[in-house]
């Protein structure tokens, strides 16, 4: 299988040039090679379409440019953490830690690698899903509920 040159998975590529025959056949089907060609320059070298470009095809090119630019660094990461594999180095994902997937606080946020650093080592509790978490809160408030109960009854 022969590797593609572009920065951008050969999936994505098709896809999105599928997009633009299919948008441009239905009004103007003499634009689908300016579009084309446009996206091509712009995943290749990144030159964005210059003044002259049509109306349509920029609007185009606009609506297409975020996922354009979020398919080339995924792909970017994904050539870098494969070549990494190939070296033999290891990775956040064969190192057994998700970087992604970090306890939160109560405020939402995650924690910080400064404070776990500081911290004494600790067993890692399992991050319980949101039923498993309802279920203690729901336990919490009727043990305050019995606790409170025998005040009111005097």
């Amino acid at each position: 299988m022969k590797k593609s040159s572009l920065p951008v998975s050969r999936k994505f590529y098709s896809e999105i040039c599928d997009r633009i025959r299919f948008s441009f056949s239905l009004n103007r089907p003499s634009l689908i090679e300016e579009a084309i060609a446009t996206v091509d320059s712009y995943i290749t070298c990144g030159a964005e379409p210059d003044e002259y470009t049509d109306p349509s095809v920029l609007l185009m090119f606009n609506l297409l440019r975020p996922e354009i630019d979020k398919a080339i660094r995924r792909s970017q990461r994904a050539r870098e953490i494969s070549s990494k594999r190939k070296s033999g180095q290891p990775t956040a994902a064969s190192s057994g830690k998700d970087e992604t997937s970090r306890p939160m606080d109560n405020n939402g946020n995650t924690a910080s690698s400064e404070s776990e650093s500081t911290e004494p080592e600790e067993e890692e509790r399992p991050i319980l899903n949101r039923r498993m978490r309802r279920l203690i809160q729901q336990e919490r408030k009727r043990a305050v509920r019995q606790r409170i109960k025998p005040l009111y009854s005097r």
